[in-house]
């Protein structure tokens, strides 16, 4: 997760409790809370370049401490799949919870985010046991209960059972606060306080869920780096266009092969590989330059392995995927990641 994909984060995290202020909390005075926490008046970020998040949570302890306790709790019911960016785009057209989960865990624990995870599988249930680094104990507890419920209502929005589905078990690794009963409505399932752990426990067999596709809806109000790399290849009726958006808001289905994408719009295989060829197009091109273009945002703007890109994109074997990026942009991945990650820390170090 980069330091803009944080960015990201951070003020939807602020617009999220700019919200709750406003709707649930009208007599708080945000606009001094804003200005206590370096925070623009208007809630939409910080005062200074890529402190975002850093500020949410200034805000959020200073609420939790004071008028508004659960605070926390309710900043994460708030979470959506989209605060998340392209990692969120990742997970939504992960073929699996199982692997949407790793690659959430894996993006955490190669970030500056504050929080780590990993997944544990034993017995009947898969286990994704949270801890907060170092750097942020003293804000440990508003962490965890803020980002494990919404790290769950991010996988209630994926599964298709939805808010029907709810967790084995809960527990965190902190005394219970004086709004105990909060997590208990929240979660739907016994959560336990104390424990040595922060565990958010649910049914083995739910990891290995088919993520359902057709989200185009979501996927269309996603990030702004989602919408940008849409670009104006992506409008319009034209039919490389259309194809163009199946592939990306529709890749299970379409499966980046031409039966499945024609299946998806509505066409005969034939027809559709005529339409393009009349546009001057063949579906192995286009398809080729939408997996690159994705691969290529997926390599700047987030912390994904190579093999998870691959994976995402509908090679069977990263070799395969290593080849094609190759002759594509006339390098490796690894290449043009490394290059990307010189290039922000030499921008991180220039003067400001």
């Amino acid at each position: 997760m980069q330091l803009f994909e944080l960015e990201h984060m951070g003020r939807r995290r602020l617009a999220a409790l700019r919200d709750i202020l406003h709707s649930r909390y009208p007599q708080i005075d945000s606009r001094q809370i804003a200005m206590d926490c370096g925070i623009k008046s208007d809630w939409s970020q910080a005062t200074s370049e890529n402190r975002s998040l850093q500020a949410a949570l200034r805000a959020l302890t200073q609420l939790r401490d004071g008028p508004v306790p659960d605070i926390a709790l309710q900043l994460g019911d708030q979470a959506q799949i989209t605060d998340s960016g392209l990692l969120g785009y990742a997970v939504l057209t992960a073929p699996t919870v199982l692997q949407a989960a790793r690659i959430t865990s894996h993006a955490l624990n190669q970030s500056n985010y504050l929080l780590r995870n990993k997944i544990v599988m034993s017995g009947e249930h898969a286990r994704t046991v949270f801890t907060v680094a170092g750097t942020a104990r003293s804000q440990s507890e508003q962490i965890l209960e803020m980002s494990m419920i919404a790290v769950w209502r991010c996988i209630q929005a994926i599964i298709p059972s939805g808010r029907a589905v709810t967790p084995s078990y809960v527990t965190f690794n902190f005394p219970a606060p004086p709004y105990k009963d909060r997590f208990s409505e929240l979660f739907a399932c016994p959560v336990e306080f104390n424990s040595s752990h922060s565990v958010l426990a649910m049914p083995k067999s739910l990891v290995h869920v088919t993520i359902p596709s057709g989200n185009a809806e979501l996927i269309r109000t996603f990030s702004s780096e989602l919408k940008q790399l849409l670009g104006d290849g992506y409008r319009g009726n034209s039919i490389t266009a259309r194809v163009r958006r199946a592939l990306i808001e529709n890749p299970q289905s379409c499966a980046y092969s031409l039966e499945g994408t024609a299946k998806q719009l509505n066409i005969a295989p034939r027809s559709l590989r005529r339409y393009l060829s009349q546009n001057g197009h063949s579906f192995r091109q286009v398809c080729l330059e939408v997996r690159m273009q994705l691969a290529q945002q997926y390599l700047h703007s987030s912390n994904m392995p190579l093999k998870a890109i691959a994976y995402q994109l509908g090679y069977k074997h990263a070799s395969n995927f290593n080849r094609a990026f190759c002759d594509y942009f006339g390098a490796p991945p690894e290449t043009l990641r490394r290059r990307r990650q010189e290039t922000n820390a030499n921008s991180a170090n220039l003067p400001k």
